[in-house]
């Protein structure tokens, strides 16, 4: 009797962790891009410019991030997190583009030219 259920319990218990990561995997696969993104260059305008201020985690010392909302030619608009040159509102910036399979897309800053 005892046998029974704690075998019992221990199926219970692998098919709740089945079920869970099951879970996860499905939600893993909506979360993130699929396929490999088709990347190229475009220029938009900054519109305006964020900065905030906080410490280091790692070193503890101030820490400054500074994030620019960009307008596109097509009228669509992004945030993107910048450094290095001070950006004024009204100039041009050139961002990376990454276009999933999915639609999903990506912008960033291409720090190797700083």
């Amino acid at each position: 009797m005892k046998r029974d259920r704690a075998r019992a319990y221990i199926r219970n218990r692998l098919v709740f962790l089945c079920i869970i990561l099951l879970i996860a995997v499905f939600t893993a696969r909506f979360l993130f891009p699929q396929g490999e993104p088709v990347v190229q260059r475009v220029e938009g305008i900054i519109i305006e410019i964020n900065q905030g201020e906080g410490e280091s985690l790692r070193t503890g010392t101030s820490t400054t991030l500074r994030s620019a909302r960009v307008q596109f030619a097509d009228g669509s608009e992004t945030r993107v997190m910048i450094s290095g040159p001070s950006f004024q509102p009204g100039q041009r910036i050139q961002l990376i583009e990454q276009r999933f399979p999915d639609g999903t897309l990506r912008y960033s800053y291409p720090k190797a030219e700083l």
